[in-house]
């Protein structure tokens, strides 16, 4: 697929010419350590999510800055329950949708009327002013089969599969039309990347990932693609199966999960074109959490040393990084990160 702009590999590779790399963590949580706000509050109140991040951008000083990960936002903007903990990140408790003359009545819905998805918008508007061009501004939305298989379930998605798959196809173009929506309000509102969540997807076989996934995600990237903001796709788990086919759908940069889920960025860096980013991937968990700082230190090093022969990386973690993280931990992987050359 032909790209409008490149900022992101263009950026990788002049930080590599430097003898440099870029570090883009994907730190949300630990803000809330740092500030001493509930996740759940966070989650609510777009000036407690962006002192959140702010505190995390001071630390850091990271080449980019995303808002905290929710793949509720949007299902709770449809009227699914959401259950909202104090110190964890919100979940979907029920699935409403059996039969689909019920979308009818959720295509009356204007999402982003919704409090929580404008919440999410003014987020991403202070931190575009907040961090102006110093950073990149990172904006998440959840990926088109993960929202069917909320508004469905995750269990019925993966039948659809094969037993219904036009069910699961109509579904999927739905939930396309919510994520268009959703992704152009926070291109407005100022961010420079959007990330695509598709975590269910990793359940998908090469062949059903692009009938439902991929050609609906190269139909949201369509839909902005002149806007001179650039895509991600962001799958938890094992994703070594599916490179080529994430790769085909246009976006700009993978993001991959930790080596602990069998993801191996050496091979995942030769089986790509080198027009395409790999951002990754220490283990949030393994290493950042519940590592020491030398641990951080060590597994960081030996990534960067792992991925030298490559322009288009980004140094980052397998996914978004939980509460809890030492402080120390946070400062051991940036460090690392930006003394390699």
């Amino acid at each position: 697929m032909k790209r409008i702009r490149r900022l992101v590999l263009e950026k990788a590779r002049d930080y590599y010419v430097e003898g440099r790399r870029l570090v883009a963590p994907l730190a949300g949580f630990p803000g809330c350590d740092l500030t001493g706000y509930s996740i759940k509050i966070a989650q609510q109140n777009h000036g407690v999510h962006y002192a959140c991040i702010r505190s995390l951008v001071d630390l850091l000083r990271p080449d980019a800055a995303f808002m905290m990960m929710d793949l509720s936002v949007e299902a709770n903007a449809l009227g699914l329950p959401v259950r909202f903990p104090l110190h964890e990140s919100s979940s979907v408790e029920k699935h409403p949708i059996d039969d689909l003359s019920e979308l009818e009545m959720l295509r009356g819905i204007s999402v982003l009327q919704d409090a929580r998805i404008q919440s999410y918008i003014k987020t991403v508007e202070m931190m575009s002013v907040g961090f102006g061009e110093s950073l990149l501004t990172g904006a998440y939305v959840i990926g088109p089969f993960t929202l069917a298989g909320l508004l469905e379930s995750a269990e019925r998605a993966a039948m659809d599969v094969v037993l219904d798959p036009g069910r699961l196809e109509t579904l999927c173009e739905f939930a396309t039309e919510i994520i268009q929506e959703y992704a152009c309000a926070l291109i407005n509102a100022g961010a420079d990347v959007i990330c695509i969540l598709e975590p269910t997807a990793v359940i998908l076989g090469p062949e059903q990932f692009r009938r439902f996934s991929g050609y609906y995600v190269h139909h949201i990237i369509e839909s902005f693609k002149y806007s001179h903001v650039e895509t991600i796709y962001h799958i938890c788990g094992n994703t070594m199966h599916l490179l080529k086919e994430m790769e085909d759908t246009g976006v700009a940069a993978l993001s991959l999960d930790s080596e602990d889920t069998g993801v191996d960025m050496v091979k995942a860096a030769e089986a790509v074109s080198d027009e395409t980013v790999l951002i990754g991937n220490i283990s949030p968990t393994r290493v950042l959490k519940d590592g020491s700082a030398k641990d951080v230190t060590a597994a960081t090093r030996g990534l960067l040393e792992q991925m030298r022969p490559y322009p288009n990386f980004i140094l980052s973690t397998g996914c978004d990084l939980p509460p809890g993280i030492p402080v120390e931990n946070l400062n051991a992987f940036m460090q690392a990160g930006r003394e390699f050359r």
